[in-house]
């Protein structure tokens, strides 16, 4: 029969059809995400890429108006007043000065402060857009688009003085200031926002970002721990980030002028928002197909797996021998007829093998009653002799105790009546029969261990004695050294174990083989205490029980009974 039943079938059949489809819809799935993911990327690094090359032009070209004052003769003669002839041309080229700041000034769409400062003189000329706009106190070092904060305003300024560092030993003859407001950034990063980009903000470690105007301050607080960990060295990236249930990528680009980064951010989560119910969506119609599916598959099994399998359980009973077994709640349909032939089938063999089995009964009982009377002791003389030593030797107590022994041994060795005792009554007579042979012998020992919950055990009577008079017999006779035998007792999953090792002088695994040979042969013929026990077992419990034989930890031989529990046989 095959080891898959019908519905076994029917479910690998559902998933083999499913499974090519589940996974076109995830490799299809997989790649549209890739390459819209792709696709966002690349316009949003545009973006960015685009605005940050619209900063650093407008930074470099007042970095060009600084160069072009710092270079002009007529900025720099205002430094040297006593070299001009006389009052009128120093007007004139003040006021030429002034008109090249203003122009300067007023080019493009985004306004500086511009202004030339005369250490010397105390005369500044400033472009007229912010009559106050410059702060009070400059640096005493020249800076490159240094960024400050103000209580006023926060702004960026550079200077450069005339001589080139001049101005930390107080001798600059001039120095030309560029001042840039973060509110024209901040319109600016307002106007990107407006355009279609996410929340766009310019980030320096060390530094307060700087904000478009409508401005999600919270979202960008749980961003920046992680923008900390851009390295200097990259130019632009991105980075995904998770804030609540939503994924964000985060993309950045340097300000080649400033060195700051311009940040922007895209709810990825959002986008794929639709892509994901599809998918779900997708899922869920799969899922409701593999039910219905299922549901068919159940109502194959319930109609027609079931009652086949509870026929085919009969069956097996049938072949273990158990012939009052019959169907019951017959099904309707072609199995009912099945049932029927079955139960019939079943009394005609019950009928004709009750008669054969009880006979075979009998006779197991009579081979039983016969191996068992083929167990007799052999040291009656022996013991009867050790007592008349010990009564002319005036040894009463030793006397006293083989007695009690021998006479202990002999009540459990003639009681007929039960074939089974408890496995404690039967190793209380090993320990009589082996008490009665140390005070003979002298020259072993012994130590019986047993697991509680196998003491009220039912064994077969005279089943562990043979295996100690085994062990007696052939393996201290001709030992010279004290000797050891351990008796252990215990289960093991469905199996029950006696163990009887002693040291002996060593055997090899020849002779092992051999005495195996011997117990398991069907040879009548062939006679023996071991074979007995081994073919009692066999009748009791079957073919998986019997003898082992093996080496002994200690050193001799190792036998072990080996049988299942009556209610597992059964």
């Amino acid at each position: 029969m095959s080891r898959f039943s019908i519905f076994t079938k029917l479910i690998a059949t559902l998933f083999i059809l499913l499974i090519p489809i589940l996974l076109l819809f995830a490799v299809s799935n997989r790649t549209s995400t890739r390459v819209l993911t792709d696709e966002i990327i690349k316009v949003k690094q545009y973006q960015i890429e685009t605005f940050a090359n619209q900063l650093d032009e407008l930074f470099f070209r007042l970095d060009t108006y600084k160069k072009m004052l710092y270079e002009s003769t007529d900025v720099r003669n205002l430094a040297y007043p006593d070299l001009l002839d006389d009052v009128l041309d120093k007007y004139r080229i003040n006021r030429t000065v002034s008109e090249e700041i203003n122009r300067l000034a007023g080019y493009g769409d985004w306004k500086a402060v511009i202004a030339v400062l005369y250490p010397r003189t105390g005369i500044m000329i400033k472009s007229s857009s912010s009559l106050n706009a410059l702060p009070k106190v400059f640096p005493a070092q020249d800076t490159f688009w240094q960024y400050y904060s103000d209580p006023n305003e926060d702004y960026f300024m550079e200077i450069l003085s005339y001589p080139e560092n001049s101005a930390e030993s107080g001798e600059a003859h001039m120095r030309v200031l560029l001042k840039f407001g973060v509110a024209a950034l901040r319109s600016a990063l307002s106007e990107f926002k407006a355009n279609g980009s996410g929340d766009p903000f310019l980030y320096h470690p060390g530094a307060n970002p700087i904000y478009n105007y409508s401005v999600n301050v919270n979202q960008i607080d749980e961003f920046l721990p992680r923008l900390r960990e851009i390295d200097s060295s990259m130019e632009s990236g991105y980075m995904l980030l998770e804030s609540g249930k939503t994924q964000f990528q985060v993309h950045y680009q340097k300000l080649e002028s400033l060195g700051w980064y311009l940040v922007d951010y895209v709810p990825i989560s959002h986008i794929m928002a639709p892509i994901s119910r599809n998918q779900t969506m997708f899922y869920v119609i799969s899922g409701m197909l593999l039910f219905m599916g299922a549901y068919l598959a159940f109502v194959m099994y319930r109609n027609i797996q079931i009652p086949f399998r509870k026929l085919i359980q009969n069956m097996n009973l049938i072949e273990k021998g158990i012939y009052s077994v019959r169907m019951v709640d017959k099904p309707k349909g072609e199995y009912r007829f099945l049932y029927e032939k079955f139960n019939s089938m079943a009394s005609k063999i019950e009928k004709l093998i009750e008669d054969v089995f009880k006979e075979q009964l009998r006779s197991k009982d009579a081979t039983l009653k016969q191996l068992q009377s083929q167990i007799n002791p052999h040291f009656l003389y022996n013991t009867l002799a050790y007592i008349k030593s010990m009564i002319e030797l005036s040894e009463d107590k030793a006397a006293i105790s083989m007695t009690m022994n021998l006479s202990k041994y002999y009540r459990y060795t003639t009681k007929t009546g039960n074939k089974m005792v408890k496995l404690r009554e039967e190793l209380d007579l090993v320990h009589f029969y082996l008490e009665i042979h140390c005070m003979l012998r002298d020259d072993f020992e012994f130590q019986i261990e047993v697991e509680p919950q196998m003491a009220d055990l039912e064994i077969p009577r005279l089943i562990v004695q043979p295996l100690v008079e085994n062990v007696i017999l052939h393996s201290f006779n001709n030992h010279s050294e004290y000797g050891m035998i351990r008796i252990r007792c215990w289960r093991e999953g469905f199996m029950n174990h006696v163990a009887v090792e002693d040291t002996g002088t060593g055997i090899d695994y020849a002779v092992i083989d051999s005495i195996r040979r011997k117990i398991q042969s069907s040879n009548e013929e062939i006679e023996s205490g071991l074979k007995n026990v081994h073919q009692r077992l066999r009748l009791m419990y079957g073919g998986d029980s019997g003898l082992l034989l093996s080496q002994s930890e200690l050193g001799g031989l190792c036998v072990e009974l080996c049988w299942s529990s009556r209610e597992d046989v059964s």
